[in-house]
């Protein structure tokens, strides 16, 4: 008659193998919910790629910022002289696109496809970060089963990214906020890896802090990259950290100094000053709540992670347990502060976003370590497989968005039980962040309408007033003006609109074009005074304003 200790004997083999088969469906299903995400994503990508307008107001003038540096000419303007332009960003993202330009020509995809690319290679840097943790650890079960989880897990976390509804909306755009994340990501990637020997790496930590500079000068809220990426340096090393901190204030104080010799003051005005805008404390609070209802699994994570990294410190008596990826959480959701700024939104706590992700497969990789020490290799892998998998199986299910027809995402919408709900009327796309105006796949209808404004652009005598970038250079016309820039600089009392009154007066603009009317007030009641409503064309949802000058 067998034993108690017999029968626990022969029953674990059996639990064993059943745990291992569940981890493995288990892993399977959650990489296939993220790949149907990363597909939604690719099509979204690809149906934005055919559409040669403004998707999101802005986007043109990114490009027509390409496309004059691309001649040689400078971005920073002034707003009060004709034709009332100026970027108000720094110029990396600008720069990559000239030898594009170059190359393909002055259109919108080539800035899309840069950016969608560059956002890819946050996934790439998320799957090594976590890939890292798999494979650095010394671990009795380093066979095949090991190595496989730590890449699907890797994998999942990078995918993770790409599903997050704030990354999908911009993520194609022609818009330099997924390239700064990039940067900053390898740049925390790089210094990582500066002390992951037993010997810090001198050349890993220098290509991380240029990458972070690069970063910085690419859109100014890569501060929380910049500030997880200081401040290891300053916890590991505190001589490397403050010469890193010196050398690079004088790098970045030089260019910043340099440009703006160049520009006349214009950099820094349209930069730093018109970036200083009016602010809510109501609309953060506002962001945070709903970051939460859709990213609290990966939020979890990253404040797991952070605690987890508190605690050994605290035990060892030593900074050396503090990650950087912990440090990069903190930073990122530092960053929604900044998010009730106007013209913020958020998409600046997108990086947290990367970070929580990587938190979440490190923590996977951990509660392994944990288990094994505990339950055996077999078991301890499993169970941290099953973990990571219902935690990212939650998030895929607070992230749900996907266009609601067609063959294949008309049935996945049936199956989900949104197939009757919009997101923004009337288009056929659902969002669980609610109402929104990115996402959506366009009508072909919009296609043809964007033509039918632009002839009108250029059947328009002389120079048109519009309030998008991409109307007037498909119909071979100067854009003017860049009107949240101008509204911005109107608002902290820093433009002088005098000349474009004046202009708008004597009615030198053949055509204006409103989408939002983003422009100051004044501008607005000069307008209204001298120009006629014509038509309106319906165009992504919105209606342009064509009008007309007065009669004299």
């Amino acid at each position: 008659m067998p034993t108690p200790n017999s029968r626990r004997a022969l029953l674990r083999p059996a639990l064993t193998s059943a745990l291992g088969a569940a981890a493995i469906v288990a892993l399977v299903v959650t990489a296939a919910i993220f790949l149907l995400y990363f597909g939604v994503y690719a099509a979204y990508a690809r149906g934005l790629f055919e559409f040669p307008f403004d998707y999101d107001q802005g986007e043109g003038f990114e490009l027509f910022d390409g496309i004059r540096l691309a001649r040689g000419q400078n971005i920073y303007l002034d707003n009060a002289v004709f034709p009332y332009y100026a970027s108000n960003y720094p110029p990396v993202y600008r720069l990559l696109l000239v030898p594009l330009i170059w190359l393909f020509g002055p259109k919108l995809v080539v800035a899309r496809v840069l950016t969608w690319v560059m956002s890819l290679g946050i996934g790439l840097a998320i799957f090594a970060a976590v890939r890292a943790a798999w494979t650095r650890r010394d671990s009795s079960n380093a066979g095949r089963a090991f190595w496989l989880a730590g890449a699907v897990i890797a994998a999942v976390c990078g995918l993770a990214f790409f599903a997050a509804n704030y990354v999908y909306q911009i993520g194609p755009l022609a818009r330099a906020h997924l390239p700064m994340v990039m940067f900053g990501m390898f740049g925390v990637l790089c210094l990582e890896r500066a002390f992951a020997g037993p010997r810090p790496a001198r050349g890993w930590a220098t290509a991380g802090v240029a990458l972070l500079l690069v970063a910085g000068f690419t859109k100014l809220q890569a501060v929380d990259a910049l500030a997880a990426g200081f401040g290891l340096l300053l916890l590991r090393r505190p001589r490397w950290g403050v010469a890193a901190l010196g050398i690079s204030a004088v790098v970045s104080g030089t260019i910043v100094l340099a440009l703006n010799v160049a520009t006349g003051g214009q950099f820094w005005l349209n930069v730093v000053a018109a970036n200083v805008n009016e602010y809510s404390l109501d609309r953060t609070w506002e962001i945070y709540a709903e970051f939460w209802r859709l990213q609290a699994p990966l939020v979890l994570c990253g404040v797991a992670h952070v605690g987890l990294d508190l605690w050994t410190a605290i035990r060892k008596r030593s900074t050396e347990p503090i990650s950087i990826w912990s440090l990069y959480f903190l930073g990122g959701i530092a960053l929604g502060m900044l998010t009730g700024k106007w013209g913020a939104g958020p998409v600046y706590l997108i990086a947290s976003i990367g970070a929580g992700a990587v938190c979440a497969g490190r923590l996977a990789a951990r509660l392994d370590s944990s288990l094994v020490k505990r339950i055996g290799a077999g078991p301890g892998l499993a169970l941290a497989a099953l973990a990571f998998s219902g935690l990212l199986v939650w998030q895929a299910g607070l992230n749900i968005h996907l266009p609601t027809s067609g063959r294949l995402f008309g049935a996945l919408a049936r199956v989900l039980g949104v197939e009757s709900r919009s997101s923004y009327p009337p288009f056929a796309y659902y969002d669980s962040v609610g109402y929104t105006q990115l996402g959506h796949l366009l009508d072909p209808a919009d296609i043809a309408n964007g033509w039918e404004i632009v002839a009108a652009v250029r059947n328009a005598p002389g120079p048109v007033w519009s309030e998008e970038a991409m109307l007037t250079l498909l119909a071979g016309k100067d854009v003017l003006t860049n009107p949240t820039q101008l509204y911005n600089l109107s608002k902290a009392g820093l433009l002088d609109t005098r000349d474009m009154i004046s202009r708008i007066r004597r009615r030198e603009f053949g055509l204006v074009i409103f989408r939002a009317q983003f422009y100051p007030d004044d501008v607005k009641d000069a307008i209204g005074q001298n120009y006629r409503w014509a038509r309106s064309i319906k165009m992504n949802g919105f209606d342009y304003w064509l009008l007309e000058p007065l009669e004299r």
